[in-house]
């Protein structure tokens, strides 16, 4: 536990820098899921406009 006003400025600030540090790692993995989703909306849209996987058909 920090003696001193001085103490407590500087855990303050080291705090306030990990909070800094951890907003941009957040804002960082939100990016991530939220590319990761497009890609995988992307892949279901050309599947809904082709109707169906495409399946081999034989000439009668």
């Amino acid at each position: 536990m920090p003696d001193s006003n001085v103490d407590l400025a500087r855990e303050i600030r080291n705090l306030k820098d990990e909070i800094m540090q951890m907003k941009g790692l957040i804002d960082l993995l939100v990016f991530l899921v939220v590319e990761s989703d497009d890609d995988e909306e992307d892949d279901m849209s050309d599947l809904l406009l082709s109707g169906a996987p495409e399946v081999p058909r034989f000439n009668n």
